[in-house]
């Protein structure tokens, strides 16, 4: 019997994608859809993948819609996960974030995020890289309880902080590249 909980990976897709002017979840970078070179590359690492979107893309995996009683952005996004994913999946104590706009993350982002007890975000030598990272849902559902909705949404550096989060740090700032405009995508073909 397998005592360790099983590795819940989120790709988070559910962005308004303002600058790039459309789904960056449908993107192609050399000549595949950018949800589809994330499913591929991380499924041999993980238990589960969900898709925190509106939809699938097509893609046949189950999604988390963003609870409207949460704060905008990805910080409603990861508390509408650690709220759902305990009934989701009983036995997975957290669960791991990656965006979907990014192509070139580490190879060992996900074991590396989720090894370290409490809550972990990724971290390069210029700065912090906090979507990706490892979210105890206890932790999560703890800092959730002492938001007031009615407040402004919340940075993912004041979830960093208040989960206490532990710092996993890469030396190649460039493996967080994301595509957040056509100039972006642009210069991932040049690195493909």
């Amino acid at each position: 019997m397998n005592d360790n909980p099983p590795i819940c990976l989120i790709i988070l897709a559910g962005g308004m994608s303002r600058r790039m002017g459309r789904e960056k979840a449908t993107i192609q970078l050399d000549g595949q859809r950018l949800i589809d070179r994330a499913i591929a590359r991380y499924r041999p690492a993980v238990d589960r993948i969900w898709l925190s979107a509106p939809d699938d893309f097509h893609t046949g995996l189950d999604i988390i819609s963003d609870d409207p009683d949460m704060p905008g952005g990805p910080v409603g996004a990861i508390f509408t996960i650690a709220a759902q994913l305990p009934i989701l999946c009983p036995e997975a104590t957290g669960f791991v974030t990656i965006p979907v706009d990014a192509p070139f993350a580490p190879d060992d982002i996900i074991s590396r995020l989720s090894s370290v007890s409490g809550c972990s975000v990724a971290q390069g030598p210029r700065r912090l890289h906090p979507v990706f990272g490892y979210w105890r849902c206890d932790i999560v559902n703890s800092v959730r309880g002492t938001h007031d909705v009615g407040e402004r949404s919340p940075s993912l550096h004041w979830l960093v902080r208040q989960c206490d989060a532990k710092l996993v740090t890469w030396h190649d700032e460039d493996a967080f590249i994301n595509i957040n405009t056509p100039e972006d995508l642009a210069t991932a073909e040049t690195q493909i």
